[in-house]
């Protein structure tokens, strides 16, 4: 879906003011991801599960100043109009003091992806670049396509050196700095 912006010529930071600006499409989340704008539309139920189901398990493991929560966004340490909303988090409790709505980069210790049919694309190639080159330290990447889990980790010259493979209905093991979080999968449901 396209948005109407105005039409003038930008500065670094100026297309996410505009986009901010812009009139909110409706049932469409907006990032700017690589300086291009996406929409995504509203997740399906089983997207939101699978979400839901890794925000339970996380909630009940990490300590209690962290928290695991949706509807987040990123701000790229990078480029000023870049930002993402993964599907979850894992930041610092203290975040909700703020009145922002973009997180610093350096505060988030996980980011989760649940890729969907028609632009997993995306999600297997932008955000596993931008997060790495952000240094988030752990990206788990969710294919209800194919019932597949990615766990990329170890951030550096702008690539994850550590991906381990999982299938739905295998245990996760996270690595650091969430060591000793678990998450199981057998509840996880596959796109048709």
């Amino acid at each position: 879906m396209a948005i109407s912006l105005p039409d003038r010529h930008t500065t670094a930071g100026s297309l996410r003011r505009q986009v901010e600006e812009a009139p909110a499409p409706r049932g469409f989340r907006v990032e700017i991801i690589k300086g291009r704008i996406v929409m995504s539309p509203t997740p399906s139920f089983k997207h939101g599960g699978i979400v839901r189901r890794i925000e339970q398990q996380l909630l009940a493991q990490l300590d209690e100043g962290r928290i695991a929560q949706q509807m987040y966004s990123i701000a790229s340490p990078i480029d000023a109009d870049d930002y993402t909303s993964p599907g979850l988090v894992v930041v610092p409790a203290a975040v909700e003091d703020d009145d922002g709505w973009l997180l610093d980069s350096d505060v988030v210790d996980l980011t989760v992806e649940v890729a969907s049919p028609g632009n997993a694309n995306s999600d297997f190639t932008d955000k596993l670049e931008e997060y790495a080159s952000w240094h988030i330290p752990v990206y788990l990447l969710v294919d209800p396509r194919k019932g597949d889990i990615f766990v990329y980790s170890d951030p550096g010259n702008g690539r994850y050196r550590t991906t381990h493979e999982a299938r739905f209905g295998e245990a996760i093991e996270l690595p650091s700095p969430l060591d000793d979080i678990r998450i199981e999968t057998t509840g996880f449901r596959r796109y048709r």
